[in-house]
């Protein structure tokens, strides 16, 4: 399968790449109903994006043929979608059978009661299939709601070129190498020196790819044993205002405060910043892989994921489920559908094709185990699967996401201009407990 064309869907996941509404060639886009045109069953599925498209097509035909169930797929692009989730699960339409979920959605589409339960489908035996991480970010109050179509990890990119200038040696991109936050920041240091020494160019050492962002930066209080929220999905006093907090995020500070980091970048340019030249090291997805094809992919290299000394690594994880709707017309098919793609035969078809990150243990074991060769996106895949495997910590699960997003990647900007840390986080806590008020 052409590199490229791989990336591209990849990075498509998790960039808005379009401003209306689309439906690949062949999807519906209107109302399902109880019966396709030929008399069989037939569902509709709302996705986030068409880049699964190509891929789907051949998957649902198999399904169709097996069940004989129609398949009609409506997308629509990262702005609408969430939008028109809002709009039809909280009306009650009946539009859809299947509807994508953001996975840290899933406490709030269940508390607003949007979501069927999805226990009565899947036995232990099928939910242990899925990886902790990837099955507890779609649990709510101990119910099944929404199933893993795939997750996410990170690794760490570095340039090559900058490193070859600065006479610095290339990281290790084995797991028993793993460098740590320290020895990170001090090749960082080094090489803007030798490459960057007046800071004319505006060259950083490292990046985190969606800086400020929850997704990624969470790893950082994670890696030092700190949660993200209490057991009850609403405490923040005394977690995010904790010792471990302070330290990571001074952590994080730190490398703004130095200069390694550099501020004014926001997170919809670092990619493109990397790609040219501009950051020596980068934390990024596997999606970030067609950028740095389109800059010569021989100029880029990878590590795993950094840590701090004497702790566990941590590494973000997460990414869409499937749900269906409390009103869906089509239940049983729904769910016939939702499990082959998940646990059965699609799942399997669409992992081994489609180059996302399963959430499945024996789909991740295959990248894992897989022969080791040159391609430089198949070896980033199989260290993702090694993190999904271990090192993986879910966002926060809360039907406060929305707000603990916002809440907490404000601090963690304030924090990155220089704001103090503690008195930022603490102010956190205060805003998020006033916004829970409503949950509970």
């Amino acid at each position: 399968m052409n590199a490229k064309r791989i990336t591209a869907a990849l990075l498509a996941l998790v960039m808005v790449i379009s401003l209306c509404a689309c439906s690949a060639p062949g999807a519906s886009g209107s109302s399902p109903s109880q019966t396709d045109d030929n008399g069989g069953q037939s569902i509709t599925c709302l996705f986030y994006s068409d880049v699964w498209a190509d891929y789907l097509y051949e998957v649902n035909d198999a399904f169709t043929a097996e069940t004989g169930i129609t398949v009609n797929m409506e997308y629509y692009p990262f702005d609408q979608f969430f939008e028109l989730v809002e709009v039809k699960l909280s009306s009650g339409s009946s539009d859809y059978d299947v509807v994508h979920v953001d996975v840290p959605m899933v406490a709030a589409y269940t508390e607003r009661d949007y979501l069927l339960s999805l226990d009565q489908f899947y036995s232990d035996e099928e939910k242990d299939m899925f990886i902790e991480s990837a099955l507890e970010a779609g649990t709510w109050n101990d119910q099944l709601m929404a199933a893993p179509m795939e997750t996410s990890s990170q690794v760490l990119y570095y340039n090559k070129a900058l490193l070859d200038e600065a006479g610095v040696e290339y990281p290790s991109a084995s797991i028993e190498d793993r460098l740590t936050y320290d020895e990170l920041y001090d090749l960082a240091k080094k090489v803007q020196k030798a490459v960057d020494p007046d800071g004319a160019k505006a060259i950083s050492g490292f990046m985190f790819e969606q800086v400020n962002r929850p997704y990624q930066i969470l790893c950082m209080p994670n890696g030092l044993g700190a949660p993200s929220i209490g057991d009850d999905s609403f405490t923040v006093r005394g977690i995010l205002d904790s010792e471990p907090w302070i330290e990571a995020m001074t952590v994080y500070q730190d490398a703004f405060e130095e200069g390694i980091s550099l501020r004014g970048i926001t997170a919809d340019e670092t990619l493109s910043n990397f790609a040219s030249g501009k950051i020596a090291f980068m934390i990024g997805g596997s999606w970030v892989i067609d950028a740095l094809e389109e800059a010569g992919i021989d100029n880029f290299g990878y590590a795993p994921h950094p840590y701090f000394e004497g702790h566990n690594p941590a590494t973000p994880t997460g990414s869409w489920h499937y749900g269906i709707p409390k009103n869906a017309q089509n239940v049983d098919a729904a769910a016939e559908y939702i499990k082959y793609m998940t646990v059965g035969n699609g799942h399997d078809m669409l992992m081994e094709n489609f180059p996302a990150l399963p959430a499945t243990t024996h789909q991740l074991n295959r990248i894992l185990n897989a022969e080791p060769s040159d391609d430089f996106t198949t070896e980033v895949l199989r260290l993702q699967a090694y993190e999904a495997l271990n090192t993986a910590v879910p966002r926060p699960i809360t039907p406060g996401y929305t707000e603990y997003e916002n809440i907490v990647g404000t601090a963690m900007e304030d924090i990155a201009n220089g704001s103090d840390v503690k008195e930022c986080l603490e102010s956190a806590v205060e805003q998020l407990e006033i916004a829970f008020e409503k949950y509970q």
